[in-house]
């Protein structure tokens, strides 16, 4: 979605500047739709409760994100609840003033087309890695991806960061369990692909850049 927006609001003339603290919800699971959020610092998980009474996070946004697109064009209610991972600012676009403009000028129904079709893209992405890379990879491209956006690069190259979600939250996001994460962190660590304590992560940028990555079946 960032290709379409950069880091700026795409409706600025209708959008109220808000910020968030960290571990506040912008939006609860059930709730009315009041208008949607362009992001433009911090970081917002996507999460549902799952029929088992479980909490999962779907999908981690970062800025430029502007959502919830489908809830917006949708059934009028949220299906997942949005919580401010870190301290958000950003703006909102209440509905009402989206769709009187929608009706007076017609290319804004195109640029909110165009923003709903990159929220589903990044959807398909994110399914298609799921299914198609293996979990290293996949744990090393979502820590990359979150240390990218709230993290610190060393002058070595790695990069450090506090890991603004539980590990049960991240095994949940690609696709396995929490004694499966804590196995694979050691021998990731172990390989010299990164360093833990607790929450605390450093990717090492050396050994990532050496060649085809060990298994770890």
């Amino acid at each position: 979605m960032r290709e379409v927006l950069g880091h700026r609001c795409p409706f600025p003339t209708l959008a109220t500047k808000i910020a968030v603290n960290k571990g506040r919800h912008l939006y609860h699971q059930g709730d009315l739709v009041e208008g949607a959020y362009s992001l433009a610092t911090g970081l917002v998980a996507l999460e549902r409760v799952d029929e088992n009474g479980e909490l999962v996070i779907l999908k981690i946004l970062h800025r430029g994100a502007f959502f919830p697109c489908a809830d917006l064009l949708g059934s009028g209610t949220h299906e997942s609840a949005g919580r401010a991972l870190t301290d958000v600012t950003g703006c909102f676009v209440p509905a009402e003033r989206l769709n009187a403009a929608l009706h007076e000028d017609p290319s804004m129904g195109l640029a909110l087309l165009k923003l709903s079709s990159a929220e589903i893209r990044e959807n398909e992405d994110a399914i298609f890695r799921l299914c198609s890379t293996d979990l290293p990879d996949r744990v090393l491209s979502t820590l990359n991806s979150l240390a990218n956006e709230s993290g610190e690069r060393a002058s070595n190259g790695d990069l450090s960061l506090t890991l603004p979600i539980s590990w049960r939250d991240l095994a949940a996001m690609v696709g396995t369990g929490p004694e499966v994460i804590s196995r694979l962190l050691r021998r990731l660590a172990g390989s010299g692909r990164l360093s833990f304590r607790g929450r605390h992560v450093t990717l090492h940028a050396a050994n990532s850049r050496q060649g085809t990555p060990p298994s770890y079946s």
